[in-house]
Parts: C-alpha cells; structure tokens; sequence
C-alpha cells in the first residue's frame, strides 16, 4: 500500500478547515472526507451544478474525460487549501497520461528535476522544493486554465498549488523508495480518481 490516500485525505482535511462534518456516516475514511469537502463547499447542491471544490473537480474531471460540463462561477467556499485538493484529480491524471508512475517520474527527471525527484522518493530525505515556473511546461495549459476559472484565481497560483502538492503525492505513492511496487501506486493512484469522480458524478 502507498500513502497516497493519506495524503489526499489530509488536504481534504485542511480543505474542510479541520471541520470534521458529522451528518452521512463519515466514519468511511478518506470516501467520507472527500464526500464531505465537495458536498459542504458546493453546498449540498448536486455536484455538477455548483462552484466551490466540487465545481472545479468537476470541470477537471470533464475537462479530462472529454465531457462538457458548464459550471456556474461561484462566490464563496473557496480557499488556498480548497485549491490544494482541487489539482489532485490534475496531477494524478497527469501522472496516468504519462505512463504511470515510472513515467512521470522519467518526465518530471527530463525536466531537469532530477535531484527533486530522487528527494521525493527516497524515503530517508525531506521534500525537496519545486518552483512554480519549473512544473509550468509539463502541464496544460488548458486543464490548469479551466482550473483558474473555476477557482477564480489567477493561473500562476493554480501551479503554485501544484508544486505544493506534486511532491507530497509522489513521496505517498513510493514509500519504499525505489523498490516501491509500481503496478501498486498506479492502482492507489485509479482508486483516488475513481472515488472523486464518483462523488462528481
């Protein structure tokens, strides 16, 4: 098992503002906080109609799926931690579209990243940071547009939320470093995916 989950479930903790949400039996795990997140900041509302987190995980998730959602803009249940779990769906679907684990790693390393990477995935180093402006060209500019939009936030603090949050998914999905068991995280990596687009659906 990779820590994966745990990271999610932590920034959808911070998302939350540390408000645990008692209604609907949340004693699930990560599936309730989530639920949680996207159900308390869109208001309750069916997730494909509202703004806030829901609104936004679901324009990531349509934009990646090819489906069309429109969105309406929202106002409020927005913030920085908000935003943090809002480009998860983003980097773990970017992280699929390259192959999986070992090839966004090998993309991330053709970057020039290299030395982050291997602080990442080595279990016995600290995270080691990454600049904004160096992840920019590894993403689309589309997806992190749709984002922006959504978040009403300008597009260099939607990266920003990437680069804080990149290094935190990649040292959950190898705990073991580099023997960490590849075809495992690509599966912990489906999981997450399949459980926030099924609260979006």
């Amino acid at each position: 098992m990779t820590d994966l989950s745990n990271i999610v479930e932590i920034l959808a903790k911070q998302a939350l503002g540390g408000q645990q949400q008692s209604q609907g039996g949340l004693g699930g795990g990560l599936g309730g906080i989530l639920g949680s997140v996207l159900g308390g900041l869109g208001g309750g509302q069916q997730q494909s109609q509202q703004g806030g987190l829901g609104g936004v995980l679901g324009s990531v998730l349509g934009g990646l799926t090819g489906g069309q959602q429109q969105q309406a803009p929202q106002s409020s249940g927005f913030n920085g931690s908000s935003l943090l779990i809002a480009v998860v769906p983003l980097i773990l679907s970017w992280i699929q579209q390259n192959g999986g684990l070992q090839g966004a790693l090998a993309k991330l390393q053709g970057a020039g990243l290299g030395g982050q990477v291997q602080s990442w995935v080595d279990p016995s180093q600290g995270n080691s940071a990454v600049d904004a402006q160096q992840i920019q060209s590894l993403f689309g500019g589309q997806q992190i547009e749709q984002v922006a939009q959504q978040a009403q936030v300008p597009t260099n603090e939607v990266y920003g939320a990437i680069s804080t949050v990149l290094p935190q998914i990649i040292d959950s999905l190898t705990p073991q470093g580099d023997s960490t068991d590849q075809n495992e995280a690509n599966d912990d990596i489906q999981n997450v995916m399949n459980m926030v687009s099924g609260f979006l659906k």
